[in-house]
């Protein structure tokens, strides 16, 4: 064997799987078709939310808290504030609306503590955000913001730290399963693992059967980077990372990390792509009108001009959860895919119950819900892909 775990992507995912991994087994190898944390995947953009109160569903309670819990980890084992929760996060949306429903009725059940804020109280609070008159607003007070690099670089030096072995540049074209063994061929050459995980992101639906691919599309999310008029205004102490979902406006974004711009995200929904490779990485000039009208309305202290944008790939399944798992039609592969959007925040704790399921043989209850076998009793309609989450 040349191993006895091979992770494929070293991304979001694929880095926490090797590091958390990497503490229970050696022959841990770990292979990126681009570096690590490269900004062509959908770790690039510098920053993500990080949120407790979580309107997609209790099913991610448990892996959010493993997450809170080994995001702090990783602060204090690199000396890097990989999260930082000094801020809190904040939801913006339409009072009784669908989205403000769906948020209180995920944070009672899973008993997460949140403060609630009136319409006064959101504008006098947060005066950045320009407010329509239906709005109300909630403070996540363990919300806050991660730094996807040093996530990913510092999950990746821990698991080299602990014996694990990672192979840049490395493009895997094809997973052959045996009975007692898996062959991935990379780069020409043919390796052998005990077993193997897909966590390649966008690219994972090419090395998997049709009858779970057919589940899984490419998305096209776009980023966009505006300056502010007054920095101090949107420093993260003052502009913590948010959600918005108002009447009209769909929009999320991060403070000024750098000091004078201000990252937002949502604004344009995803859309589908057929090849990554040919993916447009930039913005077109009606996607960028389109982001300098939404914050000349909704954010007036920043300048309506986009001073930086790109697009990256992700891969979106069509209900909207991931898919972790075996596979029962190669057997000796593991899949952790399909996050559709809303993986970053809880990547560590995905990547601890995956090791655990490697480790032990044994299922875990934080991904029964993902498992990629739900598929395999229907067919996917025609209208799935319109309802992909808004992240």
């Amino acid at each position: 064997m040349d191993g006895k775990i091979a992770v494929i992507g070293m991304g979001t995912i694929g880095s926490m799987i090797l590091w958390r991994s990497s503490l229970r087994v050696d022959g841990v190898v770990g292979f990126e078709q681009f570096h690590p944390a490269s900004d062509n995947t959908a770790v690039g953009g510098d920053t993500r939310m990080f949120r407790m109160a979580y309107r997609e569903g209790a099913e991610f309670d448990r892996l959010l808290s493993e997450s809170e819990k080994l995001w702090k980890e990783l602060n204090n084992v690199s000396g890097m504030a990989v999260l930082d929760q000094s801020n809190g996060a904040i939801t913006i949306g339409t009072d009784h609306g669908a989205y403000v429903e769906q948020f209180t009725k995920s944070a009672e059940k899973t008993e997460i503590s949140y403060k609630s804020l009136s319409h006064d109280q959101l504008e006098k609070t947060y005066p950045q955000h320009r407010l329509l008159p239906d709005d109300v607003g909630f403070f996540d007070p363990r919300g806050g913001l991660l730094r996807t690099d040093l996530a990913v670089l510092n999950a990746i030096e821990q698991a080299k730290f602990n014996g694990a072995r990672v192979h840049a540049s490395a493009q895997v074209e094809q997973i052959i399963p045996h009975e007692n063994h898996v062959e991935i061929e990379v780069d020409g050459q043919r390796l052998k693992f005990e077993k193997v995980v897909i966590a390649a992101g966008a690219w994972s639906r090419h090395l998997i059967p049709e009858g779970y691919s057919k589940w899984l599309k490419a998305g096209r999310i776009l980023l966009t980077w505006y300056a502010t008029k007054h920095p101090k205004e949107f420093a993260a102490e003052a502009f913590p990372a948010f959600m918005r979902d108002s009447t009209r406006l769909h929009m999320w974004g991060a403070p000024a990390i750098d000091g004078s711009t201000v990252k937002l995200g949502g604004i344009v929904p995803p859309q589908e792509i057929q090849r990554i490779a040919e993916m447009d990485r930039n913005l077109s000039s009606e996607e960028i009108a389109r982001c300098n009208q939404a914050v000349e309305r909704f954010l007036p202290g920043l300048h309506p001009t986009c001073v930086r944008s790109k697009a990256y790939p992700d891969l979106y399944s069509m209900d909207n959860n991931p898919l972790v798992g075996w596979l029962d039609e190669m057997p000796g592969v593991y899949l952790a895919t399909g996050f559709s959007g809303k993986g970053f925040k809880m990547a560590p704790g995905v990547g601890e119950a995956v090791a655990s399921e490697l480790w032990s043989g044994q299922p875990n209850s934080d991904i029964a819900f993902a498992n990629p076998e739900r598929f395999q009793t229907r067919e996917p309609t025609g209208h799935d892909w319109e309802r992909l989450t808004r992240t």
